[in-house]
């Protein structure tokens, strides 16, 4: 009986241990996930990183918007949407963006909210297109094109801001006191150059290019002022280098001495790691290097800081349809009637060829064209084989967009004065984002490339400050952005027959042996300030040691013959034995010709590049006005003058070099003086080339082991 019942208890438990497979087990209790709101303080253009409040004790959770429409002021993105991480970018000067966000577990929800404060900004920034191009006219009666700007907005979103660089001014001054630059001005660190004082501002109310200069390159960002410069938080410091003395005491400002103090060569300047030369000249005939001047140059560019060196950036020029110089304007013949006719001045090609001005091609000076909002060369910027890239100039600002930048202070001073019919609506003390005339909307030329490209240059040092000049040169060729890509090249007629062949004086975009892209309007293209930055934060590139060769030279005297309005002109080549890696080449010419406006100067590199150093129908016109029978006056040709091309960057300077002189007209030929009417200059004989030498920069190239 005992067995029985313990038996049944058995088979009992046996059965209930069998029955319990058939029966749910219990299901975990869900705990709903929870969120909490949350605020975040954001700035214009800089981006915002945070993270969304939100967790479940069981954890699988996923961040989304509830409604991404509410986004109002900017741009918001989940970047991780298990841990809630967002980044938001918006380029508004205030607001509140307020966004709600849902914490999900896949079976309940919470909703919360992101409120975004955006505090401090700049009011003109949204119409700065050198900076942003949203398609905005500026203040002129015309919209340039959305997108064709520098690409600064990623630089700046990542906190690059120039930080830690000083950039020099000089220039006719510079207005330390504006309440837009004040703060980036290193208190102290300015030098006039006529008073010995500490304070640059110029002495003539109307002057405010430099002040205009420093306000492209580093006006203050994010103080509820004006704009901001493509470096907003680099440092200034200026020199009144253009400036005139009012009492007269003071000669001249523009001397070796001063020209020493202002760019880097003393202790009044040698703080600054970019030098910003908004100014230049044109003459009517060739010259020689101011040898005094490269030896500053060489030593500042390349020896200053530790070795790591500086860079100097310069303007082209603005002489492509006409020039200033001696006093008066220089013009092509046709300046005024070839437009009545439906064409193009001078043949369409640069009066002022940026090679004809010898400080432009120095190496040591950054050479910069303009480009404006459309995406095409500015109209006055003078070109050339030199010119190492470009960079926005604008227009004049009334029909098109020129360049928003700061002005002298008041409305007494400066470009943008009290006036009942200002030259655009925002001049003149009447805009309210204007009212005290601080700031103006016709800043442009060569002289608003040339800061653009300073404020660049600030930009990728202090996004690595181990870079060399090299290395920021190197970054620029390789980052700039092709421009204007389908522009054709530019041809002229030799002769007035119907089947007349044609010399190409401007070729199309051209691609080097080595793989760079270049051209005579654009260099290596548009400076790509963001491209720039990442490029120098992980920069890899390794260019070995600065070598500068001797000249190489052809036979002392040629005496080679330049054929009248041949294709085939005269040429002769050199052969070059090192095995270097060309940065830049740099050639010095001697030829006889007494039109030289009849002539094209053209290099031809061992791998086949193609570079037009010297366009025919150029400006150099002073044999029509020379005294023959004064030597100092005579202008025979060229004498040792000096050209640069960068269009070999990146090739070997191994092989055979060929210099080609083609002389394209047998006609008549006259020009503009303005303060003495149209001058022809006579085609008597042909040229001669007398002789050349070469020489390169660049580094040794590597040989594989």
């Amino acid at each position: 009986m005992h067995k029985s019942i313990i038996s049944l208890s058995v088979a009992a438990v046996l059965l209930a241990g069998c029955g319990s497979d058939n029966k749910a087990k219990p299901e975990p209790v869900n705990t709903a996930p929870v969120s909490q709101d949350v605020t975040y303080d954001a700035r214009q253009s800089i981006r915002l990183e945070g993270v969304l409040d939100g967790k479940d004790a069981e954890g699988g959770i996923t961040f989304s918007l509830v409604d991404p429409t509410e986004v109002k002021l900017g741009t918001l993105k989940i970047e991780d949407a298990k841990k809630g991480s967002f980044s938001y970018l918006t380029d508004a000067m205030e607001g509140t963006e307020i966004v709600r966000f849902k914490v999900s577990d896949g079976k309940s929800e919470s909703i919360s909210t992101l409120t975004v404060q955006i505090n401090g900004g700049d009011p003109l920034f949204e119409h700065q297109w050198h900076l942003k191009n949203t398609g905005q006219n500026a203040f002129a009666k015309n919209r340039g094109v959305a997108g064709e700007d520098m690409n600064v907005s990623e630089a700046i979103a990542s906190g690059v801001t120039g930080k830690g660089v000083v950039v020099a001014v000089v220039d006719d001054g510079l207005e330390i006191s504006h309440p837009d630059l004040k703060n980036n001005v290193i208190a102290g660190g300015s030098y006039n150059l006529i008073t010995g004082t500490i304070d640059p501002t110029p002495f003539a109310d109307s002057a405010s290019h430099g002040t205009s200069v420093g306000g492209i390159i580093a006006a203050e960002g994010w103080n509820g002022l004006g704009g901001r410069g493509v470096a907003p938080e680099a440092s200034l410091i200026g020199f009144n280098f253009l400036d005139h003395d009012p009492t007269g005491k003071v000669k001249s400002v523009q001397t070796f001495e001063n020209f020493a103090k202002s760019h880097g060569a003393s202790a009044y300047s040698d703080t600054a790691r970019v030098f910003n030369q908004s100014y230049g000249y044109s003459v009517p005939f060739p010259h020689g290097f101011d040898e005094d001047e490269n030896e500053v140059y060489a030593a500042i560019g390349t020896d200053s800081f530790d070795g790591k060196g500086s860079i100097f950036v310069k303007s082209a020029g603005n002489g492509y349809d006409y020039y200033r110089s001696m006093g008066t304007f220089w013009l092509p013949g046709d300046y005024f009637s070839a437009p009545k006719e439906g064409k193009a001045p001078n043949q369409g090609l640069p009066f002022h060829n940026s090679n004809m001005s010898s400080d432009n091609a120095n190496v040591y000076n950054l050479v910069v064209s303009a480009i404006n909002a459309e995406g095409k060369r500015s109209s006055y910027s003078s070109v050339g084989s030199n010119v190492f890239l470009t960079a926005p100039g604008g227009e004049y600002g009334v029909d098109d967009p020129a360049i928003v930048t700061t002005d002298r202070v008041s409305c007494d001073k400066g470009s943008s004065v009290a006036n009942e019919r200002p030259s655009t609506p925002f001049d003149g003390g009447l805009h309210p984002l204007n009212l005290e005339c601080d700031y103006r909307s016709t800043m442009n030329g060569t002289s608003s490339a040339a800061p653009n490209t300073s404020g660049a240059v600030a930009m990728i040092m202090s996004a690595n400050p181990n870079l060399s000049w090299r290395d920021v040169r190197h970054i620029l060729a390789a980052t700039s952005t092709k421009v204007d890509a389908d522009i054709p090249a530019k041809t002229v007629a030799i002769g007035s027959e119907a089947d007349a062949p044609e010399y190409e004086a401007i070729p199309a975009w051209l691609e080097n042996a080595a793989g760079y892209h270049f051209h005579n309007e654009y260099g290596f293209g548009r400076v790509d300030v963001s491209a720039a930055v990442a490029m120098a934060q992980d920069y890899k590139a390794d260019l070995g040691d600065y070598m500068l060769t001797d000249w190489i030279a052809s036979e002392a005297d040629l005496d080679k013959v330049i054929p009248d309005a041949s294709l085939s002109g005269v040429s002769d080549s050199l052969d070059v034995a090192e095995d270097l890696i060309v940065e830049a080449v740099q050639i010095e010419l001697t030829a006889d010709h007494l039109r030289l406006p009849d002539l094209a100067v053209e290099l031809i590199s061992p791998a086949g590049t193609r570079s037009v150093l010297m366009t025919p129908y150029n400006g150099m016109v002073y044999q029509g006005v020379m005294d023959p029978t004064d030597p100092s006056d005579l202008v025979t040709g060229y004498d040792a003058t000096p050209m640069l091309s960068n269009a070999f960057y990146g090739e070997s300077a191994k092989g055979e070099w060929t210099i080609k002189l083609i002389d394209v007209n047998s006609g008549e030929y006259r020009f503009l003086k303005y303060d003495r009417g149209y001058i022809s200059i006579p085609n008597e004989s042909n040229g001669m080339l007398k002789g050349w030498s070469i020489r390169f920069h660049g580094h040794k190239a590597k040989v594989a082991s």
